[in-house]
């Protein structure tokens, strides 16, 4: 399972962007790249103690087929956008995949899994170029965006894509025994302003109000008049298309820690306009890696259910566990590998794994456990 592990990260723009001395060991230990350090370490994935527990038992050649599956090794796994990368004097070199960029900001992967933030600038002409001709495809090709679940402090979910960082006037009034927000009743308004605004309220004035009802009695009190609460935070795009800025007081400890790593240097009076158009690039980054994250996670917890299933009918009979080496068929680039499939025989075996990698034929076949 992909768990997010987030790094203390600095909370200004010195801080986010500090330099080695000339000629020394940079923090990330490559020698000669003091002047080329991440802007921020982003994430960092890692599979959790609970997925490994409940691998644990699962123990031969079993344990090999869901390491592959986490880890994503298998053939055509290969990140197109995976390439060597050189600071611009031409000294520097490491690998890492292309997970977002905009003009001035790069995001990659690195091989441990983590995500790390640089500047074009930095960059050889070539890479320049390359990403370019990137963002050129991307404004052509651009894939419709999806609405992200996040979840609330108290554990309801709400959906919303996040976009950057901002404020938000929320305006209270109560008219026709009901309490109205920005000139709307609440129960026409999308569920994250039904959740979010009694927190609102809760936080900044009345911390008796806890629910939607609660609200009502609170704005009685109005007696017709208006309240008005300046919201900053996370700005979010809603299902309807409304933008809305969220408090980061409303989220998870988890998702609150994900989304405020570059709230207060975006908050700062020093801090340039480009400076939080960065930011806002690198928190809509973050977000949209931590989602893939929880549907990779969703996907690995069916794994496992699938492999418990499998190892109970493994251990009372139903089935065998085979090992199938596959050949790749003409025209097919790559080489031969192995899997390991549960399968009442070896026919069997041989059409499960063909079937999981199409463009391999199945060639040896050996049984791994004996009753």
């Amino acid at each position: 399972m992909a768990l997010i592990t987030l790094k203390n990260l600095a909370r200004n723009a010195s801080a986010h962007w500090q330099f080695g001395k000339s000629g020394g060991e940079s923090t990330t230990g490559h020698k000669g790249a003091a002047d080329f350090l991440p802007l921020r370490h982003v994430l960092t994935f890692a599979i959790t103690r609970t997925a490994m527990q409940l691998l644990k038992p699962f123990r031969s050649a079993l344990i090999l087929t869901a390491i592959v599956s986490l880890s994503s090794t298998g053939p055509g796994a290969q990140n197109l956008s995976a390439r060597e990368w050189t600071d611009a004097s031409g000294t520097y070199k490491f690998d890492g995949d292309l997970i977002a960029a905009s003009d001035e900001t790069i995001v990659l992967r690195r091989k441990a899994g983590e995500l790390e933030a640089y500047r074009t600038e930095q960059l050889s002409e070539s890479d320049r170029t390359f990403l370019k001709e990137h963002l050129e495809s991307q404004k052509e090709n651009k894939p419709p965006e999806e609405m992200q679940t996040w979840t609330g402090r108290e554990g309801l979910k709400f959906r919303g894509r996040v976009i950057g960082y901002g404020s938000k006037p929320v305006v209270l009034s109560h008219a026709r025994g009901k309490t109205q927000i920005n000139g709307k009743s609440i129960e026409e308004l999308d569920q994250l302003y039904q959740f979010m605004v009694p927190k609102i309220v809760a936080e900044y004035d009345d911390k008796s109000v806890m629910t939607i009802n609660d609200l009502g009695l609170w704005g009685r009190k109005l007696r017709g008049k208006e309240k008005s609460f300046n919201i900053d935070g996370v700005m979010m795009i809603l299902e309807n298309g409304e933008k809305v800025a969220a408090p980061l007081f409303l989220f998870s400890s988890e998702e609150r820690a994900l989304l405020e790593q570059g709230w207060e240097n975006w908050n700062a009076e020093s801090t340039h306009e480009a400076e939080k158009k960065r930011e806002e690039f690198l928190t809509q980054t973050a977000a949209q890696e931590y989602q893939k994250s929880l549907a990779q996670q969703a996907q690995v917890n069916q794994r496992i259910q699938i492999m418990q299933l499998e190892m109970l009918a493994v251990n009372s009979g139903i089935v065998q566990v085979w090992e199938v080496q596959l050949i790749p068929l003409a025209g097919v680039a790559a080489r031969s590998f192995s899997v390991v499939v549960p399968a009442q025989n070896s026919l069997t075996a041989r059409m499960l794994a063909e079937q999981k990698y199409p463009g391999f034929g199945s060639a040896a076949v050996r049984q791994l456990n004996y009753r």
